[in-house]
């Protein structure tokens, strides 16, 4: 380590411009993964806190939440202590004093029962009249108090309360009562149908014309979902591989253009494994500098966003991120081992290979 950081040291400007490429890189797949994180939860919160991990829904739906209705009939067949009704409309929330209208779900819920949301400011809606929305909604400009319009209808609804973190298909959720579900799905609220069925055990019975899936599935199966996860995964990879080929020309560069120096070390017998260990030991130093510096940035980054971007900073995700980049930057190293392990001595001070 003292031999690497004596010749960092030494040629500042040259690793400099190694220290910044690392920095540029490691921002930037910080950034990609804040919002790939960011659009996938919020594409899913919603579901990730249901209770239970088995799901009943229409089969002809195809697995979508937002084509699942099933009857009253197949809910009565599997209702028990384990299960719990959610219905699921998709609306357009208006607040009737501002004309401000936010893309919006309404989840129809018993509002005393599993799906019961945990409140963060304000109360739980009491009658059909009332909705508790999630807090994101602030930021489109709805607040605790508004009335609201849902998809045009004459009827208003109040905002009563906040929870928080319940998106889904990227939007916010209004919890409500199933009446009122029905009467936005259906146009009356005495239709006893519902969206799907949650429980925390698997069903016994699957009623004819319905499946059962587990809660996994059903992420996967939101529109958009997979192939958006899969499209940032690809572009975080790429940029990860991308980094390896970069470090590993760099460093090949630097080592072609220090064969005369390990040549004369060689020559007055520091092995070999001494001068390897020397640069892996100079990788290891600039990259986690690099990447260091790189999370700086992004956690600066964060403060100036603007509330309405999907992103989410997942400290875990970002740790191991950050190790992938360390690790592949080691790994591009490997492209000058045989050059240092090939230098003759005589050779390469006589400016030779």
């Amino acid at each position: 380590m003292f031999l690497a950081i004596k010749e960092i040291l030494h040629n500042k400007a040259r690793y400099l411009l190694v220290v910044v490429t690392f920095v540029l890189i490691a921002y930037l797949v910080f950034f990609l993964t804040g919002l790939a994180t960011g659009l996938a939860r919020n594409n899913r919160t919603a579901i990730d806190a249901l209770p239970g991990n088995y799901v009943l829904m229409s089969k002809y739906a195809n697995k979508n939440l937002l084509s699942s209705s099933l009857t009253k009939q197949q809910v009565d067949k599997v209702a028990n202590k384990h299960t719990a009704v959610l219905g699921q409309v998709s609306v357009v929330a208006e607040n009737t004093s501002t004309d401000k209208k936010v893309n919006s779900n309404v989840f129809g819920i018993n509002l005393t029962g599993k799906l019961k949301p945990t409140v963060t400011s304000g109360r739980m809606p009491r009658n059909n009249h009332e909705v508790l929305a999630d807090d994101s909604v602030t930021n489109e400009g709805l607040h605790k108090g508004d009335r609201i319009t849902l998809n045009g209808s004459d009827q208003k609804y109040r905002i009563v309360g906040f929870t928080h973190d319940r998106r889904f298909y990227t939007v916010p959720v209004f919890y409500t009562t199933l009446a009122t579900f029905r009467q936005l799905k259906y146009g009356q609220a005495n239709v006893a149908n519902a969206s799907i069925v949650i429980s925390t055990r698997p069903f016994k019975t699957i009623p004819a014309k319905t499946q059962q899936i587990n809660r996994a599935t059903l992420i996967n199966n939101i529109p958009g979902y997979t192939a958006e996860t899969s499209t940032f995964a690809l572009m975080i990879g790429s940029m990860i591989g991308i980094m390896l080929l970069i470090i590993g020309i760099f460093m090949y560069i630097l080592t072609i253009q220090k064969i005369s120096m390990y040549g004369v070390m060689r020559a007055q017998g520091i092995r070999t494994r001494s001068i390897i260990a020397a640069l892996f030991w100079q990788i290891l130093i600039l990259a986690v500098v690099g990447v260091g510096i790189g999370a700086g940035l992004l956690g600066i980054t964060q403060f100036i966003l603007p509330k309405k971007m999907p992103f989410y900073a997942n400290p875990t995700l970002f740790s191991s991120i950050a190790a992938a980049l360390v690790v592949m930057s080691l790994v591009g190293g490997l492209f000058s081992l045989r050059r240092i392990i090939k230098v003759d001595p005589l050779a390469a001070i006589g400016g030779g290979e």
